[in-house]
């Protein structure tokens, strides 16, 4: 009875674990993301106010697809890590989460390659295709840099 009982704690503690974790990223991650790279964004690209309403735009469409894809990650990860609460991993079903993860991270990636190549559409003269392609490079170099976790 004593083991049921801390499974089951363990189980609840874990669910609201991450939904903690999931309105940290819808809520308040987004906000930081808006007041701080968009306005980077807008302000090294140069937009007029036309393409700053395009650009807005394509930042609610790119975030509500992220936002699909981070919800399907998160509960694909809770299912798979319940897996160690079980007596018998099933090797096949860890297997499937294990790729379906992966596939949707591929569609991340994908998705974010996407929207910077439709920002890139916005800029109509060459200063703001010489900035985009300036603040391409910084991105790949920020994207390159070791996991800070990793480093150790």
């Amino acid at each position: 009875m004593n083991k049921i009982k801390v499974l089951t704690f363990s189980i609840i503690a874990l669910v609201f674990l991450n939904l903690g974790i999931m309105v940290f990223f819808m809520v308040i991650k987004p906000r930081e993301f808006k007041n701080g790279s968009r306005l980077l964004i807008i302000e090294k690209l140069h937009f007029d106010n036309p393409q700053k309403k395009q650009f807005r735009v394509l930042i609610e469409q790119h975030v509500k697809k992220i936002k699909r894809y981070e919800s399907t990650i998160l509960s694909t990860k809770e299912v798979l890590y319940l897996q160690l609460s079980q007596s018998k991993i099933d090797l096949k079903a860890k297997d499937s989460l294990i790729n379906v993860l992966g596939n949707m991270q591929k569609k991340v990636e994908t998705a974010r390659f996407e929207h910077f190549k439709a920002i890139e559409s916005i800029c109509n003269t060459p200063q703001q295709k010489e900035a985009f392609k300036n603040l391409t490079l910084d991105l790949a170099q920020k994207i390159g840099e070791p996991n800070p976790i990793s480093k150790k």
